[in-house]
């Protein structure tokens, strides 16, 4: 029996869809940044220690001051991730993006780390917002 952990679309082969388990591998070996799109409340409530904040409204205007090759973008439950990735697949050209199938209910219902309270990669965005003003 073979077990499917990603899926490619053949319409667009830089979004992956990922499972908690395969993102968190890749976050443990420094190959993605954890781009958490929920709003700062659900941030502060819980998130994924080293995720960056970006809430899903500014996401278009705020991409480009992200430099990595490599994201994951995690949600609470999953739709606003998979939205962002394959609803809006021009703001990835240049990226491989991972879709965190289930969000970040998937990843706590695996017992993954957790951390909540606000620090400054969840106000990053906040200055970016102030530069571009």
């Amino acid at each position: 029996m073979e077990v499917n952990e990603q899926y490619v679309s053949p319409f667009y082969p830089h979004i992956i869809d990922a499972f908690p388990s395969i993102v968190r591998k890749l976050w443990k070996k420094n190959q993605v940044l954890l781009l958490d799109i929920r709003t700062p409340m659900e941030y502060e409530d819980h998130h994924i220690p080293g995720a960056l904040l970006v809430p899903l409204d500014y996401l278009d205007v705020l991409l480009h001051k992200i430099q990595h090759k490599e994201v994951a973008v995690i949600c609470e439950h999953g739709n606003r991730a998979r939205y962002a990735t394959y609803g809006m697949p021009e703001l990835w050209k240049g990226k491989k993006v991972y879709y965190m199938i289930g969000g970040m209910a998937g990843w706590m219902q695996m017992g993954y780390e957790v951390t909540s309270g606000m620090d400054e990669n969840g106000k990053l965005w906040e200055k970016w917002i102030e530069e571009l003003q």
